[in-house]
């Protein structure tokens, strides 16, 4: 079982050597009996808002119950972003190591690049006869690259050779500038050069063909990194290889040490990886692994191909709720195949708009509105990141990303895997994470909209949107004798384009102004009183053709009723026998519209549902709603209502340690007596006995 955590603090994980860094972190902390937790990034280095709000997550680990910290200082390029963190972690009271870096109270870890440098110029010296070896290593007074040059000169002086150090960038500009020189005879041609690191071995490798010399006949060379971009050239580059694993498992080592965990792990040591560049040639072993490579990303490849059809930003974009957010996630889950499952955390502010928004940091209390089979959402302290993380487990690997729009902060993104080397932060992971930020955008804007709009109704006799009244404004114009007409348009009159020149249609008769209202989507309600129902039909049919949009008169549906008593009552009935019939004409039902209120409920079974709230959503009466329901999904809606909220139950004793009234209250029961009489009918035993047989207890 896990025994405890540790945060890895990592830009932008997309490097297969960044990957190798967080397996050998991985690999040691299973053995150490804790969970790996990695913070990352989109690795920027400007200063824009979205940098902002990516680099936000890296504020998580320090307020959650965390027992260590490892920081990537050596892969993060943004400089004020590694200051910002060091500071972070100095002021703090976490055990922190950090990689290839050392601070005042941040022990650094560091590999053997000395003996690595040693051993493969050794290998030139010993094996291929070379005396005459020049090494080009990176910027002078750089840590790295003095210590690599003197890895290279041990060896050079061990065999009284002369040793010869290049200083250059560790990019390409040196190496092509090198290859340059030895070409046009400014310096002499070495019968070998090592490079203190991949890129620059490359880089020199394709220059010196270019200029016509052969590798390794005429110059043989040797990298450091173990990148795969080195089985790329031709031929192939030998370096050194598996130092990142090691150093993941050394910084690991080191932590635990820190957190009184006392373990004997074996970190290994890096390894000399032969290929043809130094005249070794090992064509069998470079293809081998060229081909597992290219298998895994065109494999990958294979299984995003489908992404391109999915339209997965436009569905995350067209939801007004977390819980109908949570259902269109749920379709959309299988576009993370590589990871084991997907977590939505909220901040309990999440809603706020700009400009009061959340800017930094997170809430004390988070909401995870999505999971894997879970019903419902879930308020759970910020610092136990997770609900399931607070459960007994194996040490498990977990991924935290940020969820944000720009700047505003909205929560954080948690997904596991199987093996780090299933995770990357690459265009796939990011786009998902950002559509997942634009769609809970608006959500925010349509509920808060919508919210606004139900307040300003219940209190105005206007319709904000649209000018004309509302219901309560229209029902209150009804005199005792007076008839009412409601007509519904087709469908595809609802565009947006259509709306102004409809609604003027409406309001306006030949000779005086007309009471009318607006009832949703293409219905709307006049007042007759010196007009016919066909009358009023006929006007509109003709004023729209003036805007150049002909609409027959048997395209429109009519209901008509007198309002002598009840108007409210009648009004529904009108609207039931009007949407039926546009539903018959056009081959419709209501089943689509059902289908999402449904799932709406299946996520969000606690809140406040009922027959009467659920009608008004449809704009159907109780009775009617309750008909249509049983017929399309064969159970009365309060028996599935029930049958959710006890899902939900069953969820919560499994996955948290919530009590049972706490429980009761988090799937909508106002009282636990309820809830318990209403599980136990449904599983035939208490909830409290549902939670040990599940738990094995």
């Amino acid at each position: 079982m896990a025994n405890g955590r540790i945060a890895v603090l990592i830009p932008a994980v997309y490097d297969p050597l960044d990957k190798e860094f967080l397996t050998g972190v991985q690999n040691a902390a299973r053995l150490a009996g804790l969970d790996t937790l990695v913070f990352t990034s989109v690795s920027s280095d400007s200063a824009d808002s979205y940098t902002r709000g990516e680099n936000n997550i890296y504020e998580l680990p320090f307020e959650a119950d965390i027992d260590g910290i490892i920081l990537a200082a050596n892969r993060i390029r943004d400089t004020e972003l590694r200051s910002w963190l060091v500071e972070k972690i100095q002021n703090s009271t976490l055990p922190c190591v950090a990689i290839e870096e050392e601070y005042d109270k941040i022990k650094g870890v560091y590999l053997d690049e000395r003996g690595c440098l040693r051993d493969i110029t050794e290998h030139l010296i010993s094996v291929h006869g070379c005396t005459d070896i020049v090494c080009l290593t990176g910027p002078e007074g750089n840590r790295e690259a003095e210590e690599r040059a003197e890895g290279y000169a041990l060896a050079m002086n061990a065999h009284g050779l002369n040793a010869e150090i290049i200083y250059g960038d560790f990019w390409r500009c040196s190496p092509a500038a090198l290859a340059d020189k030895i070409f046009n005879g400014d310096i002499r041609r070495p019968q070998a050069i090592v490079c203190a690191n991949d890129i620059m071995a490359v880089a020199l490798c394709q220059r010196l063909q270019a200029h016509g010399l052969r590798v390794p006949e005429d110059i043989r060379i040797t990298g450091y990194d173990g990148s795969l971009y080195t089985l790329l050239t031709s031929p192939a580059i030998t370096t050194v290889c598996g130092g990142d694993r090691c150093l993941g498992m050394l910084a690991v080592k080191e932590i635990c040490g820190r957190i009184g965990i006392n373990i004997d792990i074996d970190c290994g040591t890096p390894a000399i990886r032969t290929s043809g560049s130094c005249g070794c040639g090992n064509e069998a072993a470079d293809k081998e692994t060229l081909l597992d490579y290219a298998g895994k990303t065109l494999r990958k490849q294979l299984d995003r191909k489908s992404f391109m059809f999915s339209n997965y930003i436009a569905k995350m974009s067209d939801c007004e709720s977390i819980p109908k957010f949570a259902a269109v996630l749920d379709n959309l889950r299988y576009m993370l195949s590589d990871c084991k499952t997907v977590n939505v955390c909220l901040c309990d502010d999440w809603r706020v708009e700009y400009p009061d928004c959340r800017k930094s940091g997170f809430s004390e209390t988070m909401q995870l509105i999505y999971s894997e089979n879970q019903p419902g959402e879930i308020s759970f302290p910020l610092k136990t990141l997770l609900p399931q993380l607070n459960l007994p487990h194996e040490p498990q690997f977990w991924v935290f990303g940020s969820l944000h729009y720009f700047d505003r902060i909205t929560g954080y993104i948690a997904t596991s895997y199987d093996s780090a080397e299933q995770f990357a932060v690459d265009e796939h992971y990011v786009g998902w994470c950002d559509a997942v930020a634009n769609g809970l955008d608006i959500v925010i804007k349509k509920s808060n909209t919508e919210y606004i709009w139900q307040k300003l109704v219940a209190k105005e006799m206007t319709d904000i949107r649209t000018g004309l009244m509302s219901r309560k404004g229209f029902v209150s114009k009804l005199r005792e004798r007076d008839s009412a007409a409601l007509i519904s348009f087709p469908k595809k009159y609802g565009e947006m384009r259509y709306f102004v020149p409809i609604v003027s249609a409406v309001l306006r008769s030949e000779g005086s102004d007309r009471t009318a209202t607006y009832l949703g989507t293409t219905v709307f309600g006049v007042i007759l009183r010196d007009e016919s129902a066909e009358d009023i039909a006929r006007y509109i049919c003709r004023s729209l053709s003036a805007f150049g949009i002909y609409i027959a008169e048997n395209e429109l549906q009519v209901s008509c009723a007198e309002m002598d008593g009840a108007p409210d009552e009648k009004l529904n009935a009108m609207y039931e026998t009007l949407t039926e019939k546009a539903a018959r004409k056009g081959g419709e039902t209501y089943f689509g519209i059902f289908s999402d209120l449904r799932k709406e409920m299946r996520y969000s079974p606690q809140s406040k549902w009922s027959v009467s709230s659920a009608a008004a959503k449809i704009g159907l009466s109780g009775s009617h709603f309750q008909r249509l329901y049983k017929k399309y999904f064969g159970r009365a809606f309060n028996e599935e209502l029930i049958g959710f909220r006890i899902d939900r139950a069953k969820y919560l004793l499994c996955n948290t340690t919530l009590s049972i009234q706490q429980i009761a209250v988090e799937c909508g029961y106002n009282g636990a007596a309820h809830f318990m009489r209403q599980f136990a009918k449904r599983m035939g035993m208490s909830a409290g006995q549902y939670r040990k047989e599940q738990r094995n207890e």
